[in-house]
């Protein structure tokens, strides 16, 4: 038995022998080997013409974010600034004509300081801003009209050229043919109203992310619409570019690997808290960013308690690899399982196997939610199942909801389609039987059905 310490010693020691764990699912076939950094140099994540088919079936001629997440999909960087600041600090927008150009406004520093150094292969034109020079007055700040320089691009003197690093140089020259390319403007709002007058979007219905973007718009006195295009967003991420699925793959992959080694490291006296420090250290040493771990049913991150042996809980761990996300649902046992929880788990196996059999494009989300559950009736297990499917991508439940645009959102019955990426939710929805029990994988759906995108491992992890 071991005690606290050793507990999470064998979890780190554990890491270093994950590739040597046994997957018994031959379905899988593991992503080809990649530098995930080369996929997201591309640029744009999403896929065009599913970008292009959401806009004219939602009536719109643009789209134009600001919130990281949506910044990240439409350029494959992640504004760090915005981020450390909560607010908009960069935009990317995007016409529904074809013939018109993507574009990025974006501050300058920030531009030379950080997105220089990826090398990405934007087809977007660069709208950089370096602020205002001279006394801010009053009539400055209230009146557009008001003529005022623009302060010329900030960057590292050096000190002696000719010692200067390969990135260093690099950076210059990534700036200059930005600006080469397009001046800088005084500020955001500015770089942003010349954007849209360039795409000619000045009266167009655009769908924005952030009341920010209306406000700018309005106070330009553009003719521009602007809808809360949260809705569309949501529609386009829904369905995953070949880029996007490479990088769920990676993603669900060490995810799936970080929850079974920080599980199967786990002993009675160990506690919650050390299996979730476990499974987030193992994320860290995979190459993710832990998001959470629900275990036996607690979300809290103030509860703990000590598991014993023949303890039976359910664990449901979460964590993003390049912002995509890992989501795996396991039942943990602490020796043998009991007979009441070893029912369970068969019975969500029973449902899950189902499922998986019929999943392919065309089928409702309530049609899969009915298989499951009536494939465990039929078995002869008297048991409530969740068997939720939700889309899973930049976010753990990455769909547009059924009341659409500004409303709270609800879970729609939507219709699968080929490359979304889905889990099946597979919880036992019962207390007084021993413990939790839960069962989750994420599968892609293929032309004609589906497949797995990380290793599924055994329904249950016994230790």
């Amino acid at each position: 038995m071991l005690d606290r310490r050793q507990f999470l010693a064998a979890a780190g020691i554990t890491a270093l022998a994950g590739s040597s764990l046994g997957f018994k699912n031959n379905s899988y076939k593991a992503a080809p080997k990649s530098d995930s950094g080369t996929i997201l140099q591309g640029g744009r994540l999403f896929d065009l013409a599913r970008a292009y088919q959401v806009m004219d079936e939602e009536n719109l001629d643009a789209l134009i974010v600001t919130r990281p997440m949506n910044f990240y999909h439409f350029t494959g960087y992640l504004d760090h600034l915005s981020i450390r600041m909560d607010t908009p600090c960069s935009f990317a927008l995007l016409s529904r004509d074809k013939a018109r150009p993507s574009c990025v406004v974006i501050n300058q520093f920030i531009y030379y300081y950080s997105v220089a150094d990826s090398d990405f292969q934007w087809d977007s034109t660069v709208n950089l801003f370096t602020g205002w020079g001279g006394k801010i007055t009053a009539e400055s700040q209230n009146n557009n009209s008001v003529e005022r320089a623009v302060l010329p691009p900030f960057v590292f003197t050096s000190k002696d050229p000719q010692i200067d690093r390969d990135f260093e140089k690099d950076r210059l020259k990534v700036l200059n043919q930005a600006l080469d390319n397009n001046p800088p403007s005084g500020n955001a709002q500015t770089a942003l109203v010349k954007a849209i007058y360039d795409l000619k979007l000045d009266k167009s219905r655009i769908g924005i992310d952030d009341p920010v973007i209306e406000r700018i718009i309005k106070t330009a006195n553009l003719g521009a619409t602007t809808v809360d295009g949260d809705y569309a967003l949501r529609r386009i991420r829904m369905i995953k570019s070949a880029r996007e699925i490479e990088l769920m793959k990676l993603a669900a992959t060490a995810n799936a690997q970080s929850a079974i080694v920080a599980a199967s490291s786990l002993r009675s006296g160990a506690t919650l808290h050390e299996l979730r420090a476990s499974f987030f250290s193992q994320c860290a040493l995979h190459g993710n960013t832990p998001l959470f771990m629900q275990i036996d049913t607690i979300m809290s991150e103030i509860h703990n308690m000590e598991f014993k042996e023949g303890s039976g809980f359910a664990i449901d761990a979460v964590s993003q690899g390049l912002h995509y996300t890992g989501d795996y649902g396991r039942t943990i046992f602490i020796g043998e399982p009991t007979k009441s929880m070893k029912r369970a788990t068969d019975a969500i196996a029973i449902g899950w196997d189902a499922v998986r059999e019929k999943l392919q494009p065309g089928m409702r989300y309530s049609e899969i939610k009915e298989i499951g559950r009536r494939a465990i009736k039929s078995a002869g297990y008297d048991l409530a199942v969740a068997v939720t499917p939700h889309s899973v991508g930049l976010c753990h439940t990455d769909e547009p909801g059924r009341d659409g645009v500004g409303a709270y959102w609800q879970k729609d019955d939507l219709v699968l389609e080929e490359n979304m990426i889905i889990s099946v939710d597979m919880p036992v929805l019962h207390t007084g039987i021993g413990g939790s029990a839960h069962l989750e994988d994420l599968t892609l759906i293929t032309k004609d059905g589906c497949m797995p995108i990380h290793p599924n491992g055994d329904r249950v992890i016994i230790v």
